[in-house]
C-alpha cells in the first residue's frame, strides 16, 4: 500500500482518534485550526473511548478487578488516553493524574501501590513516558519518576557496569530481579523510553548520561534480541499491542531510538530493526496482536485484536517519517 493509501485508510472518520492525529501530524498541507478542532471534538464523542471514560470513579482512578486495587488499571487508561490524543487539557486525563499525585506518589515516584515497594522501574518508566505524552512533563510525579530513574535505575550487562549508584531502601526490585547481573530489560526500556519521551533541549546531563548508558546496553541486544542466540528477547517484542503493561514491544522501542537520536538509524543494529519491524506490517499496516491489562477491562475496544491497527499504523508512519528526516525531536503527542 502507498503512503498516500495509509494515508487515506488513517482518515477515515470510524476512528476519529487516528483520524484527528493523521491531520494534524502527517498531512501536507495541514487542515486548518478550524477542521482540526472538529475532529478533535468528535475524540471524546467517540464510543468506544466513552466506554473506557465511563469506568473512571469519583476519585480520579479506574477500578482494578482484581482483591487489592492498585494503580495499573488507571496507567493503562491514561495510554489509552495518549493513544486517543487526549492530553492535560481534558478533563479525564486531569482527573486521572490528579489521583495518581494524591494516591500514588507516597514517595515520591510512581508506584503501582502508592508505597515505596510498588516503585519499580519499568512502571515508572513506562508510565512517565505517557505522562510527558500526555503534556505532563512540569508535573511533579515526571520530575520525581525521572529523578528516581536517574538515581536508582540500572544498566549492567555482564561485566559492563552502568546507571545509577544510589540504594533504594525497599527489597522490591531485588525481589522482582531488576537489577541483577544483567539489568532486567523490562526496566531498562521503561527508563530508556522516559528519558528519549523529554525533548533533548530539556534533558539534564543526568538524563543525557543515563540515555546514553540506556543505549549503550541495547546495542549488544540490537534492541530486542537475545546477545547470545540473536532471538527477540520476549514473545512479546514482536506482537504489537495498544496495552503493555509494564512491557515494551519492538514498535515501542523504535519510537524510542527516533526521540532519542533518529541519526541511530544510520547504526546496523537499528537498521536491522526498523527492517524487522517494516517485515511484521502486513501491506504497510501494523496488526494488533494482543493487549495486556485485563484488570481494567477484559477486551480493548478501540481496535478488535487480529486486524490491522489504525493507532499502530499510525505511530509507526511517524516513526519511520522522524528516520527519514534524520532530525532530533521527539515524536511524543502522537
Amino acid at each position: 500500500m502507498t503512503e498516500a493509501a495509509l494515508l487515506d485508510w488513517l482518515s477515515a472518520p470510524e476512528n476519529p482518534a487516528v483520524r484527528y492525529l493523521s491531520a494534524r501530524n502527517l498531512l501536507a498541507p495541514r487542515p486548518g485550526a478550524a477542521t482540526l478542532g472538529a475532529f478533535r471534538t468528535r475524540i471524546l464523542e467517540w464510543r468506544p473511548l466513552r466506554t473506557i471514560l465511563e469506568l473512571q470513579l469519583p476519585d480520579g482512578g479506574f477500578p482494578d478487578q482484581a482483591k487489592v486495587r492498585t494503580a495499573r488499571p488507571t496507567f493503562w487508561a491514561l495510554a489509552l488516553m495518549e493513544r486517543c490524543g487526549l492530553d492535560i487539557s481534558d478533563e479525564p486525563v486531569a482527573r486521572a493524574i490528579d489521583y495518581l499525585a494524591t494516591r500514588r506518589t507516597a514517595k515520591g515516584p510512581l508506584s503501582y501501590t502508592g508505597g515505596g515497594s510498588g516503585v519499580l522501574p519499568c512502571y515508572a518508566g513506562v508510565v512517565t513516558r505517557t505522562l510527558i505524552g500526555l503534556g505532563a512533563i512540569e508535573h511533579d510525579i515526571v520530575a520525581a519518576s525521572l529523578e528516581w530513574l536517574v538515581d536508582h535505575q540500572r544498566f549492567d550487562h555482564r561485566s559492563r557496569r552502568a546507571g545509577g549508584g544510589v540504594t533504594w531502601p525497599y527489597r522490591a526490585p531485588a525481589n522482582f530481579g531488576c537489577w541483577e547481573s544483567v539489568s532486567c530489560y523490562h526496566g531498562v526500556a521503561g527508563a530508556f523510553r522516559a528519558f528519549s519521551a523529554v525533548p533533548a533541549e530539556r534533558r539534564s546531563p543526568a538524563v543525557r548520561e543515563r540515555l546514553d548508558e540506556a543505549i549503550t546496553y541495547l546495542r549488544p541486544h540490537r534492541l530486542y534480541r537475545k546477545s547470545t542466540s540473536g532471538k527477540p528477547l520476549f514473545r512479546h517484542m514482536t506482537q504489537s499491542f495498544l496495552i503493555g503493561d509494564y512491557r515494551s514491544d519492538l514498535l515501542d522501542m523504535l519510537q524510542g531510538i527516533a526521540d532519542a537520536d533518529p541519526a541511530l538509524a544510520g547504526e546496523d543494529w537499528v537498521h536491522e530493526s526498523i527492517e524487522a519491524m517494516e517485515a511484521l506490517t502486513d501491506d504497510g499496516r501494523v496488526p494488533l496482536v494482543k493487549n495486556y491489562g485485563r484488570a481494567l477491562m477484559d477486551e480493548v475496544p478501540l481496535e478488535p485484536v487480529g486486524s490491522p491497527s489504525r493507532f499502530l499504523t499510525y505511530q509507526w508512519l511517524r516513526v519511520r517519517r522522524t528516520f527519514d528526516a534524520g532530525s532530533a525531536g521527539p515524536t511524543m503527542g502522537w
